[in-house]
């Protein structure tokens, strides 16, 4: 019982020196929505004519248009139907084309969070402008790591889907593999500008995880924890609001009590999600720099990593 108590203690102080970072530097909350924006637009822009292609034949009638698609060869229409949708050679390399995109975007987004995530760390100013115009100087980077995560991505996918239960058990086990060894890939990209092969940074990363965790990722995920206290402190809550809504005979308590409590958890994940990037982040100046970034101290790293003796 003692261990759980301090296990919950020391994620609850994870959370709240990476909650001060963001409360310090308040522009890290509206980054990822910026960034997200972004990253939108620029998608739809993209995938507008493929959307196009999809439902023009409901719209436009003709042999010629019929002819035209089934020669691009991503859509192949039938006599008496109004259209068969087959992904065909170039059809598959055009969705190849929008997944790569994807996942040069989310990068690319990533890595200018992660950048102003770092400049934070270092007591500077956060500004949204710059962490794009860092990520923009870095894209060729990011695009190369994009493929191979990309390809992992796939490759992980297929086996998912062509195998048995084995072969989504192995899938499983690679995908957490792969999860674990770039866990520092962004901030990597970040920081260690002359890193371009995606090989060299998955290395860096998985020596760096090597070298301080082990086989171990206590120190990541010790801070949701919080996940847990969350959880006791909305059980508790619903237990007292269903109490009320006993006393009074009246279900409207319920509902009323509903919504403020959604709102409440929607904020929480968001502001979860940031502050783990946070603290993902200061845990990676630890391991490489041997730096302790404010407002986190050596026996929050110290307690959260399992750092090998050379």
């Amino acid at each position: 019982m003692n261990t759980i108590i301090e296990k919950l203690s020391r994620s609850w102080q994870l959370f709240r020196a990476s909650v001060l970072v963001i409360r310090t530097h308040p522009k890290l909350l509206v980054f990822p929505i910026v960034t997200g924006l972004l990253t939108l637009m620029i998608g739809l822009f993209f995938l507008a004519p493929v959307v196009l292609v999809l439902l023009a034949p409901h719209w436009l009638q003709g042999s010629a248009f019929h002819g035209l698609t089934n020669r691009f060869g991503f859509l192949r229409f039938q006599p008496g139907a109004s259209f068969n949708f087959q992904i065909q050679p170039i059809g598959s390399l055009l969705w190849a084309g929008m997944y790569l995109l994807n996942m040069f975007l989310a990068t690319l987004s990533s890595v200018a969070f992660n950048s102003e995530i770092l400049e934070a760390l270092g007591g500077r100013p956060v500004s949204i402008r710059h962490g794009i115009e860092a990520a923009c100087l870095r894209w060729k980077s990011v695009l190369l790591w994009s493929l191979m995560a990309g390809t992992v991505g796939l490759l992980i996918r297929a086996l998912e889907e062509k195998f048995s239960f084995l072969g989504r058990l192995v899938a499983g086990l690679i995908g957490l593999a792969w999860s674990v060894a770039s866990i520092f890939a962004i901030p990597i990209l970040v920081r260690e500008t002359s890193l371009r092969n995606p090989f060299e940074v998955l290395t860096k990363s998985a020596r760096t995880i090597k070298s301080t965790w082990g086989e171990m990722l206590s120190g990541y995920l010790g801070m949701q924890g919080t996940n847990l206290l969350f959880l006791w402190g909305s059980i508790l809550f619903w237990i007292a609001t269903g109490a009320l809504a006993l006393l009074l005979s009246n279900p409207w308590v319920l509902l009323l009590a509903g919504a403020p409590w959604l709102l409440c958890l929607v904020a929480y994940i968001y502001l979860s999600n940031i502050a783990s990037r946070v603290y993902l982040c200061a845990l990676y100046l630890y391991a490489a720099e041997g730096a302790v970034p404010h407002p986190y101290d050596s026996s929050m790293m110290n307690t959260a990593w399992k750092m090998k003796k050379s």
